[in-house]
């Protein structure tokens, strides 16, 4: 009798261990039963097109252009992704001549303008100074690619056409001029090009400055349409809470058009130097510009300077 109880209460037990087993265990997936065998993974995705800044960059600028210690990050253009090369170039300053010192180019890429970007210039040059310089030219369907890519609006990956950034009117130079209209501004203390400029002492010196705007097409303000165009002189060189300020006038008849500054040397005494920096807006932006700023090199702070003699 005291084994039979024994084996039913076994039988129960293991009937209850079952039933929790039945009622615990995982669901069943119903993914389980998708046939995966038909997946093709052989498919080859198609070529973008070879006039795209995407064509471009898998084809030319990765391949060719991208070399160790070259375009590979180590100096711009960077020709690592599409971004960084297509950032880099299009409407990126370069402020370069050729060697034969003759074509100047503000950008290295400008939309619909081969004849004044940079790249174009680089990859067609006759002169030494062609891209990529390991002595091997790109063939003329390389060129062809790029050039119908930047004559295409230079799109970026999505197809959009760039825009020019609507910057700050830009201060290209100035020089200096006494009663007589004589230059003075190309006599530099010890005789270096970035130092002060000499100016005799109680003489009313006119400075034409030549301002440009850097905008496009409609957004480009006319220079006689700046505002608030003034000089402000300085005896210090980065502190101009206290300077003099001269309002400047715009001068037709001179190339261009340019505003004038007309100062008087007599405000300072012999053996000063005196400071000057550049303000103007084109009415698209809340403050106006300036140049040089704080944060610009010492060599343009001092070439915006005379030294009253």
């Amino acid at each position: 009798m005291r084994l039979k109880e024994l084996f039913n209460c076994l039988l129960v037990g293991l009937m209850w261990f079952s039933v929790s087993c039945k009622e615990t265990e995982t669901p069943d997936n119903p993914y389980d039963a998708l046939d995966h065998s038909t997946t093709n993974n052989n498919v080859t995705p198609s070529e973008p097109d070879s006039n795209s800044i995407v064509g471009l960059q898998k084809n030319i600028f990765s391949k060719k252009c991208a070399n160790p210690g070259c375009h590979d990050g180590t100096f711009e253009p960077d020709f690592r992704t599409i971004q960084s090369t297509y950032s880099t170039l299009v409407y990126q300053d370069v402020n370069l001549t050729t060697v034969n010192n003759i074509s100047f180019f503000d950008y290295r890429v400008i939309p619909n303008d081969t004849a004044n970007s940079f790249l174009f210039e680089r990859i067609t040059t006759p002169t030494s100074d062609y891209m990529p310089s390991n002595g091997v030219r790109l063939p003329k369907s390389d060129i062809d690619h790029i050039k119908n890519w930047i004559m295409n609006g230079a799109r970026d990956e999505s197809g959009n056409i760039a825009v020019k950034p609507d910057l700050p009117p830009n201060v290209l130079g100035y020089i200096a001029l006494d009663a007589g209209f004589n230059r003075i501004d190309t006599i530099r203390q010890n005789g270096i090009s970035y130092l002060p400029f000499i100016a005799p002492a109680n003489i009313s010196m006119t400075v034409p400055i030549l301002i440009l705007d850097t905008a496009d097409g409609s957004n480009a303000t006319a220079p006689a349409n700046f505002t608030s165009v003034k000089v402000k002189c300085s005896t210090s060189k980065d502190d101009f809470s206290n300077a003099t300020d001269i309002a400047c006038l715009f001068n037709i008849p001179l190339p261009y058009g340019v505003w004038e500054a007309v100062v008087n040397t007599g405000l300072w005494s012999s053996g000063t130097t005196v400071y000057f920096r550049v303000y103007v807006n084109d009415g698209q932006h809340t403050t106006a510009a300036e140049f040089p700023r704080t944060e610009s090199l010492d060599y343009f702070k001092t070439y915006y300077a005379f030294y009253v003699q």
